[in-house]
């Protein structure tokens, strides 16, 4: 029964068409739905909600993104796979080159690090973060949603206390992650 005002974009055509075509059989309306990417689209408003559904890889970053500089009241994303972190993973010291020897290890722990940066991101940036199990893991590997709720203030020192570590956390994993130059530094 509310009026819903929704932008719906994904880089699939197909996935655009089969989205609108149900939305017009089921008679909803503030529903626009647009196949491109989601860096070329226009903010036009503060959104109450920036949403990311299993957006591979650096498409998570990328929605995170959009929803900071819409200042979006809130961020919910469910991360899907993290290659980025895998492919640049060369940590500064011994403590996790145990973790490195088998590659399922590695995966797990880019998966863990990439999102608890996210995290970090979302926090140097005004949102307070929660990382909650989305549903049962017997259901699908793929089960984080990270959500960030805007704060009203800033605090500058928490900020830069933030700041400090992620730029560890990213130099002791020898790591370059898609966010840290616009959104932390």
């Amino acid at each position: 029964g509310k009026k819903v005002v929704m932008d719906c974009v994904d880089l699939k055509k197909d996935v655009i068409e089969y989205c609108s075509g149900v939305a017009t059989r089921l008679n909803y309306e503030g529903l626009n739905f647009v196949a491109g990417d989601i860096r070329d689209f226009p903010i036009r408003r503060t959104p109450d909600l920036t949403v990311s559904l299993h957006a591979c890889d650096i498409a998570t970053d990328i929605v995170i993104a959009k929803g900071i500089d819409s200042e979006s009241k809130v961020i919910l994303s469910t991360p899907c796979c993290h290659h980025e972190m895998m492919h640049q993973l060369k940590p500064q010291g011994t403590f996790t080159d145990f973790l490195l020897e088998h590659s399922i290890l590695k995966q797990k722990l880019a998966d863990a690090a990439t999102d608890a940066l996210r995290c970090k991101v979302l926090e140097i940036n005004g949102y307070d973060v929660t990382a909650l199990e989305l549903i049962d893991p017997e259901e699908t590997p793929k089960n984080v949603l990270l959500r960030g709720i805007k704060r009203r203030t800033l605090d500058e020192a928490r900020t830069k206390k933030l700041k400090n570590e992620y730029t560890t956390i990213c130099k002791t994993l020898g790591i370059h992650p898609y966010l840290w130059d616009e959104y932390v530094k």
